[in-house]
């Protein structure tokens, strides 16, 4: 099988596992809250990406290409960079999301994280420099059109709550995980993906374990939870494989289709995440929230096109 067959498999798997987040953290959530549900989620994303490195480490024993990311005062400011990024951008994303799912649908939730790329480069754009090309304010105002819709779609029964606050915190989980998009690049560049997000998730599994502390641990609920049962199979899978090697499996991806083929297959996410919701949830659908997700979608399509479109024309000027 060709390196590029191999990339786009992996990077559509990971739009279709990334789209189950929402679908694993159902059955949990009935036992345990939403913070305990982060805390064990990056404890064992941590784990599993130690084990990676390890493993890496042991097979390319001479051969490092970025500097070591050592645990030391003299990396104190990349150190505190990584502690922001896992604890805003893992765990509080994390903890909005699941949070947002007391209130609304499997699909809204879904549909509406896909809205990450726009707000990576509207963050980009405020403080980064970047700029928004035509055919990328054309597609985010068709997003919005399609969120918009989404959330004012006339409620499924009379029990159902419409527009209601789940939908602004779903809006901050994703505002939370794209805020701090552009640092964690930075520091992936300069030490190595894999490493950073080692970082992250454990800075994201302390950070939340301290909040519990503080807040109260539900120590029955964690040894409910832990034993063996479909929630503790489902925290196995959104932590070792959704966070952990899901984020291998993103990397593997882009090295071998590129950014622009990773952000195309993304796509998937809200469409995963709607599918999961009306054919294993048994969620309703009607034709009008069928044309919010669909406009979403194609948003997101078209998004991703035009980040292509850009990148082939920077590098025609400066090839030439």
């Amino acid at each position: 099988m060709k390196s590029v067959t191999k990339g786009w498999m992996a990077a559509i798997g990971v739009g279709l596992l990334w789209g189950s987040e929402g679908a694993l953290a159902t059955l949990p959530l009935q036992t345990i809250d939403a913070r305990l549900l982060v805390w064990l989620r990056y404890m064992m994303a941590f784990f599993v990406l130690s084990l990676v490195l390890i493993f890496s480490a042991m097979i390319h024993k001479k051969t490092q290409s970025k500097p070591k990311l050592a645990f030391s005062w003299a990396n104190r400011s990349d150190l505190f960079k990584l502690l922001v990024c896992g604890v805003v951008g893992q765990g509080l994303f994390s903890f909005l999301s699941f949070l947002s799912l007391d209130y609304i649908s499997l699909s809204e939730n879904g549909v509406i994280q896909g809205l990450v790329p726009i707000a990576i480069l509207a963050i980009g754009q405020l403080f980064y420099g970047a700029r928004f090309t035509r055919m990328q304010i054309v597609s985010s105002g068709i997003a919005l059109v399609g969120v918009t819709m989404l959330v004012l779609a006339p409620p499924f029964t009379s029990q159902d709550r419409g527009v209601n606050i789940g939908h602004l915190i779903c809006l901050l989980s994703v505002l939370s995980f794209a805020s701090v998009t552009h640092l964690r690049a930075q520091l992936a560049e300069k030490y190595g993906a894999t490493c950073t997000m080692h970082y992250q998730f454990g800075f994201a599994a302390v950070g939340f374990f301290i909040y519990l502390l503080v807040s109260g641990l539900d120590v029955p609920s964690l040894l409910l939870v832990i034993r063996p049962s479909w929630s503790l199979l489902c925290i196995i899978v959104l932590g070792g494989f959704v966070s952990g090697l899901g984020y291998i499996a993103y990397i593997y991806g882009i090295e071998r289709v590129g950014v622009e083929g990773s952000s195309m297959a993304l796509n998937l996410i809200p469409m995963s995440a709607f599918f999961i919701a009306v054919l294993v949830f048994g969620e309703p659908i009607t034709p009008f929230r069928a044309l919010a997700v669909g406009l979403i979608i194609v948003a997101m399509m078209l998004f991703a096109a035009s980040n292509k479109s850009r990148e082939m024309t920077s590098k025609t000027v400066l090839t030439n």
